[in-house]
């Protein structure tokens, strides 16, 4: 009896093997499938990834810009008092015989 099966399974995969296979349902709807497809991988291109930290680094330059101008205006508040003459500056330069 097992025999028997066993013929009738190689049979039906004989058959299977020579029939022509049906791929119309595979064409259905390919380039929509294509198109779906290409879109998620672009989605994961550095443009992408670049994109989306573009919030970030607009951040990080606004952060590094108030830093340079609060810096500036402190060393230029340093020079500016340097370079007035102070009273001991000007003592200084009377008892040297230099000038300011």
């Amino acid at each position: 009896m097992n025999d028997k099966l066993d013929e009738k399974l190689d049979a039906l995969f004989a058959a299977a093997r020579h029939a022509p296979p049906d791929t119309s349902r595979l064409e259905y709807g390919f380039e929509t499938r294509l198109t779906a497809r290409l879109r998620g991988e672009r989605g994961a291109s550095l443009f992408a990834w670049a994109w989306r930290l573009c919030p970030f680094f607009a951040a990080m330059a606004l952060a590094v810009a108030w830093w340079n101008h609060s810096s500036l205006r402190t060393e230029t508040e340093i020079v500016a008092e340097a370079a007035q003459g102070s009273d001991e500056q000007m003592l200084v330069a009377y008892l040297t015989g230099g000038r300011l």
